[in-house]
């Protein structure tokens, strides 16, 4: 069973059916639960390429569909990092308390929607490098420029402490805000996002199954899920342009998403979320792989078909 899309994906196709307004949204609704990044760090932001979108052409003028689409991403987005920085102060104020456990049953819910806004969230210059750097790019986990996420879990899991967390705490949620400030003021066009999801799901299928974006907590299908979703949802917006422009296209990844999906689903819990990584047997992550970089091909014929290469 394919997983349900965030409600704002629901209501932004909705809209999109009239091409009309459906009413303002704030982004703080309700949604689901369960990049090479804009450095040449390896954290789980936007795929290669993601970053350089200055001067990034929209669709042909009058191609009021694909416009739309892309409005209705970036209400997708917005809505995103509302739950974001809700989640991740949770998170947050866990690891300041110095309540470990706590703060390990809400690390992986934090990073999901910074997962889904993958295709985009290269559009802010140095994101992922500051959120979702690997110790890999440091002299060790240690390192004072090492921050974010993956720092914080390093103290949670490997020294099942959060002492001295605080200060990464702090920072964690300062950078927080200055992604959604500065997406807000962001061309999230729908070359942005067509690109993005594209190379997003290709950074998923070479990198992302190896295990070492979580390595500590092993958390990692939480983000590759995630990931997934942020694609789907750019499908989603503009399926009623490709219903007009490429049909087949259309089909095609509708199909390969499911095929993800049912693949992933032996590894989600009934009660939310997903298992540890380590559950993940050899043959399904090299199913996954292929199914990953199958759909990452597909999702890279988006922009021609759109009119936006």
């Amino acid at each position: 069973m394919t997983r349900a899309l965030p409600a704002a994906v629901a209501l932004a196709a909705v809209c999109l059916l009239g091409l009309t307004g459906c009413g303002g949204d704030d982004g703080a609704a309700a949604r689901s639960d369960g990049r090479t990044p804009a450095s040449s760090r390896a954290g789980s932001g936007p795929g290669p390429g993601s970053t350089q979108v200055g001067g990034d052409q929209g669709p042909p003028a009058g191609d009021a569909v694909v416009e739309a689409g892309a409005t209705a991403y970036r209400r997708y987005v917005e809505g995103e990092v509302s739950t974001l920085r809700v989640k991740t102060t949770k998170f947050t104020d866990a690891v300041r308390a110095g309540n470990v456990a706590r703060a390990k049953e809400l690390y992986a819910p934090s990073r999901e929607s910074w997962a889904r806004i993958g295709p985009v969230a290269g559009l802010v210059a140095g994101i992922d490098g500051a959120v979702d750097s690997r110790v890999d790019d440091f002299a060790g986990p240690t390192d004072p420029r090492f921050t974010g996420w993956h720092r914080l879990e390093y103290l949670l899991w490997v020294r099942n402490s959060a002492a001295g967390g605080r200060p990464f705490a702090d920072q964690l949620d300062r950078d927080l805000v200055t992604l959604e400030t500065t997406l807000a003021g962001a061309p999230i066009t729908a070359r942005a996002v067509a690109v993005g999801a594209g190379e997003l799901l290709g950074e998923v299928a070479k990198r992302k199954l190896a295990g070492a974006e979580d390595r500590y907590s092993h958390t990692d299908l939480w983000d590759v899920a995630a990931n997934i979703d942020g694609c789907r949802a750019a499908l989603l917006v503009f399926e009623p342009a490709l219903t007009k422009k490429d049909n087949a296209l259309l089909g095609r990844l509708r199909g390969q998403f499911v095929a993800v999906d049912t693949s992933l689903r032996p590894y989600q819990l009934t009660v939310g979320g997903w298992r540890s990584f380590t559950a993940l047997t050899a043959a399904d992550r090299a199913r996954l792989r292929t199914q990953l970089a199958t759909l990452a091909a597909s999702l890279a014929t988006l922009p021609a078909a759109l009119g936006v290469a």
